[in-house]
């Protein structure tokens, strides 16, 4: 199922992570998650997720999946619905039925004839690692405010 190419019409072809392991999480349809959502590894979804959603790898969003939330991987491929951000450090994928609402920063963005995107979008390296670095800075109180 995972690291191979889907025959089942599906997006899902999650790749491996270390060796020979797979690291990937599935959200299957029917499972809704709540909440600040990490992964270190792949995330595949085609259930419902809803707060924050970060994982260090892949983030593949499935055709029945919904999101309402702001979205943090390094690639992401969405097929189905996201409310919210989106943050891909490298690529990020739209496929002819996804539909997202919410703006997105990446280094390199595909879209699909069909696919929906109503935001703001952000792409080239420059734009990803400075969104980055400034990320994980804490926000400092202006002296006159």
């Amino acid at each position: 199922m995972f690291g191979t190419k889907p025959t089942d019409g599906s997006v899902f072809a999650v790749g491996k992570g270390d060796g020979d392991h797979l690291s990937a999480t599935l959200i299957a349809r029917g499972v809704r998650v709540e909440g600040e959502f990490t992964s270190q590894g792949d995330v595949a979804i085609e259930g419902e997720v809803s707060g924050t959603l970060s994982c260090s790898g892949a983030l593949t969003v499935g055709v029945e999946a919904k999101i309402k939330a702001d979205v943090k991987a390094n690639d992401v491929v969405v097929a189905g619905i996201v409310e919210g951000n989106i943050t891909a450090a490298r690529r990020l994928e739209l496929k002819s039925g996804a539909r997202v609402t919410g703006d997105v920063v990446c280094e390199v963005i595909c879209v699909e004839a069909g696919a929906s995107l109503n935001g703001k979008v952000s792409s080239g390296k420059r734009l990803v690692e400075v969104q980055t670095v400034n990320s994980k800075r804490p926000e400092r109180a202006s002296a006159g405010a």
